[in-house]
């Protein structure tokens, strides 16, 4: 990935797949995304040094083309001005010696990408027994063994980091993804960048709950986003919510106009027609709802009749 290095970062995050293809995501997922993801940087830079605790970061946030990217930069520019000073004379106190402030930043960024990894090759697991671990003081490395028998080393400062960490920030970091959208979180090392891939199925071993597969969405075929022509019958229709409902295949789902009020669809109440209109599954959370919502575009009846509808009385 060019864009960390044209950057000087030490690591990113990003959300990758079709449904955020055009760069763009919710506002309120993208951010609990940063600030789980400042949480987190701050959680093992204060493990690396306690007066690393009141030093304020700055993340810039770049998007591209085909996904949703946060670069993490290192250095002094990471810090508002006018601490960059107080910053530095706190580093020559502490702990660090010649260790500047990017190799904190990458170490911390190492350090969220193994527990990642940790959490898909434990599924999610971190009630370690003794018979679990495989001590390696002399390397410096800790073994962990997942339920299939296999066998991950980390290095043994992350390990005591890991525990009794809060699980909340990697909860908050992974709860934008969903179906055709991924996580992506990449840290530097040597040089060269290592990414870890989350997807839908391996977001349950970050806290969350088991994420509705396609089998289990009603009409799955209804993606988010695609814009569909649908034939069916408009029932009753609620004022105070401007919305209607739009009986499609047995069920009633929910729709809402495009533009205006759903006093234009009037005419059209209790009639068979056909509807043009946009899908969307996330109109009140950042997971895929089960029924799909209709945003109306056009409203056709293919009969006629002579009742005043819902909105007269």
């Amino acid at each position: 990935m060019t864009s960390a290095t044209e950057n000087e970062g030490v690591g990113y995050i990003k959300f990758v797949g079709s449904a955020v293809e055009d760069g763009s995501i919710g506002a309120d997922a993208a951010g609990n995304s940063l600030l789980a993801l400042d949480e987190l940087i701050r959680y093992f830079n204060r493990r690396q040094s306690k007066g690393f605790s009141s030093i304020p970061y700055e993340i810039t946030v770049e998007t591209h083309k085909g996904s949703w990217e946060v670069v993490i930069l290192g250095g002094v520019g990471i810090f508002a001005a006018a601490y960059i000073k107080k910053a530095a004379e706190k580093m020559a106190e502490n702990d660090f010696g010649d260790v500047g402030f990017k190799d904190v930043i990458r170490k911390s960024l190492r350090a969220i990408k193994k527990l990642i990894d940790l959490a898909k090759h434990t599924k999610g697991r971190f009630d370690f027994s003794t018979s679990d671990l495989s001590w390696r003081i002399a390397e410096g490395v800790v073994g962990i063994e997942n339920d299939e028998g296999e066998t991950m080393y980390i290095p043994l400062e992350y390990f005591q980091w890991y525990i009794g960490m809060p699980r909340n920030s990697l909860k908050k970091l992974t709860h934008p993804i969903q179906q055709n959208r991924s996580l992506i979180v990449a840290s530097q090392r040597e040089g060269k960048i290592e990414e870890t891939l989350i997807t839908t199925e391996e977001k349950v071993y970050f806290g969350h709950d088991s994420v509705i597969n396609d089998e289990e969405l009603l009409f799955p075929e209804l993606e988010h986003g695609a814009i569909v022509e649908l034939e069916g019958r408009l029932t009753r229709g609620n004022e105070n919510t401007n919305s209607i409902g739009f009986e499609y295949s047995g069920h009633i789902l929910n729709c809402v106009p495009e533009v205006g009020s759903i006093i234009q669809f009037k005419p059209a109440l209790f009639l068979r027609c056909r509807i043009v209109a946009t899908v969307t599954r996330l109109l009140k959370h950042t997971e895929a709802d089960r029924r799909p919502t209709l945003i109306l575009r056009y409203v056709t009846p293919l009969e006629t009749d002579d009742q005043l509808g819902l909105f007269s009385g």
